[in-house]
């Protein structure tokens, strides 16, 4: 099982979400968590764990930094 954290930007184009979906239904991968960038990290934390919820997954988020 690979054991994975997701670093994403989720919110501002559908791939992040596409992916996070891909990583939840993966029964080979170990979502360890999720970080989140850009913008407003903290509003797509928000995305990030609604969509975990929707799918049934409790996965931790974290909000990083708005700027590179």
């Amino acid at each position: 099982m690979h054991k994975i954290i997701l670093d994403t930007d989720i919110g501002t184009d559908v791939d992040d979400a596409l992916a996070l979906a891909v990583l939840l239904g993966s029964n080979r991968v170990d979502l360890l968590g999720i970080t989140t960038v850009y913008g407003d990290p903290k509003l797509r934390s928000q995305i990030a764990m609604h969509l975990c919820e929707l799918a049934g997954a409790t996965v931790q988020t974290f909000a990083g930094e708005s700027q590179p």
